[in-house]
């Protein structure tokens, strides 16, 4: 069983340290996880586990008989099945590898997704037709397929696979919901996210314990995080730096970039209205006064040539980069406003998101 690769996850440094410090300390070993009573209702009912290696054989052989593959080669793949103990011992990600492995021994294009994802891809996906179209084939081969995608960060692909696959049909359904639960919080979809986490914490078996960590870090993450403001700001241009390191500008990119525009629109209103009430006093025609310098202000601050509120000139961010979105009178006034009220490395993500989106167009 050497050569097995370990999952990884792509939610940031901290978690993928403690995630490596959890394994080594435990010695690599996975543990069973008793579930939790999440306090009633439908969620609570169900229960995930690993797939039990007798059905686990059962599935396989009986694909394998179906390939009509002849005798000599069937009776390579299968011997590696033999060893019931051994077979037993196998964690979920390591029962998971194996039947894809044996598939790869008897179908060409399983062996070449096998070999891409030993390095940097892309992954070509399989046609299901035929005899890949059985249920144990193509949810296994999919899982696979989407680790893979998660760890090199595609998470919009992986996510689109499993959201389709069911977690009881699954050999090692712990992997599923973990990556699921990555991809989720990772394109800021916090409500199913806490779902997924939820369902892996809460009423899956045999979770392992590096993903039992870090899903908790991200529950505790999630909870406590609020969907506007500076942080959500930050999560945007993330995303759409993602997005661009890969090589997509695609319409999901593009609403993300509407998205992050109009989150810097609402934040920089929001300092303004912020300020004009620290400043507020005096008679009511000095109010009056700064009541209709601060509404000049936030005419200014917002996104100059959109057709609506919060909507980007997308022409004008791309080609003039720097802050394309802000004629020079309101740039420097938010500029302003963000070097007072915000931390000191803010002026400079946003100046490299928008370097990106210049880039974007080249």
């Amino acid at each position: 069983m050497t050569g097995f690769r370990q999952a990884t996850c792509g939610v940031g440094q901290r978690l993928m340290l403690s995630v490596c410090c959890v394994f080594v300390m435990s010695g690599g070993m996975v543990r069973s996880q008793d579930p939790v009573n999440s306090g009633g209702g439908e969620q609570a009912a169900v229960t995930f586990a690993k797939m039990g290696s007798d059905q686990v054989r059962s599935e396989l052989l009986g694909w394998l008989a179906s390939t009509g593959q002849d005798g000599e080669l069937l009776g390579k793949v299968t011997q590696v099945w033999a060893d019931n103990s051994a077979i037993a011992q196998l964690s979920g990600e390591e029962l998971l590898d194996l039947v894809v492995q044996s598939f790869a021994e008897v179908d060409a294009s399983v062996k070449r997704l096998v070999t891409a994802t030993y390095g940097a891809g892309p992954l070509v996906p399989l046609v299901y037709d035929g005899i890949r179209g059985a249920d144990f084939f193509q949810t296994q081969v999919q899982l696979f397929s989407a680790r893979w995608l998660v760890q090199h960060r595609y998470y919009d692909d992986a996510l689109r696979i499993l959201k389709s696959l069911d977690p009881d049909a699954a050999v090692d359904p712990a992997s599923l919901l973990f990556y699921r639960a990555i991809c989720e919080a990772e394109l800021l979809q916090r409500s199913d996210a806490l779902d997924s986490l939820s369902l892996l914490l809460n009423n899956t078996l045999d979770v392992p314990a590096r993903f039992r960590v870090v899903a908790e870090m991200m529950q505790q993450d999630l909870v406590g995080r609020s969907e506007d403001g500076l942080n959500q700001v930050e999560r945007l241009m993330n995303d759409v730096e993602r997005r661009l390191d890969l090589g997509k500008s695609d319409e999901g990119t593009q609403k993300q970039e509407d998205a992050v525009i109009a989150a810097i629109d609402k934040l920089l209103e929001d300092m303004e209205k912020q300020n004009q009430q620290q400043q507020g006093g005096g008679n009511s025609s000095g109010s009056q006064q700064n009541q209709a310098q601060g509404t000049q202000g936030a005419d200014q601050s917002q996104i100059k040539g959109g057709p609506a509120e919060g909507i980007a000139d997308r022409k004008n961010l791309k080609e003039e980069g720097k802050w394309g979105m802000l004629d020079k009178q309101a740039e420097a006034k938010a500029r302003e406003l963000i070097r007072r009220k915000l931390p000191a490395n803010f002026l400079d993500q946003i100046g490299r998101f928008s370097k990106k989106l210049a880039e974007q167009k080249q």
